[in-house]
């Protein structure tokens, strides 16, 4: 065999890896926030109010991470297949935690003003913190 082929050989060798690893990456199925570790638990209210403390270091302490989340429920809207839970922080009635259910979460969706835990990833704050990808845990 000749030089030549042999690189060739090698090249194409190659591509077919890098063909099968970008195959495999892409149908590996989607782990969601539920199925991981929670990196932590905190209120409705002191996440809010960290965020409007201080968005910077609130940013270091909890964006892209796992959170549970316990507050009231202040309202629930359902957007077709989306539903959003809006769980009260209490400063002033104004923003509070919007956690965004993953698709699919079924169960029984709480009820205006009752206590209840969601597990998600949190991902910054517009006029709400938001938390996506999200799980009912406990619905008292």
């Amino acid at each position: 065999m000749t030089r030549r082929n042999t690189i060739i050989l090698a090249g194409a060798l190659l591509c077919l890896i890098a063909a099968g690893t970008g195959y495999y990456l892409y149908n590996k199925p989607r782990t969601s926030a539920s199925e991981v570790k929670t990196d932590k638990q905190v209120t409705a209210e002191k996440l809010y109010e960290e965020f409007t403390k201080n968005e910077q270091q609130a940013n270091s302490l909890y964006v892209n991470k796992v959170l549970e989340v316990t507050g009231t429920v202040a309202d629930v809207q359902t957007t077709g297949s989306a539903v959003s839970i809006l769980l009260s922080a209490q400063a002033g009635g104004m923003g509070g935690v919007n956690c965004t259910l993953a698709t699919g979460a079924d169960g029984k969706l709480p009820e205006v003003g009752h206590t209840i835990t969601i597990k998600g990833l949190c991902t910054g704050v517009l006029m709400d913190v938001s938390i996506v990808d999200a799980t009912i845990i406990n619905n008292k």
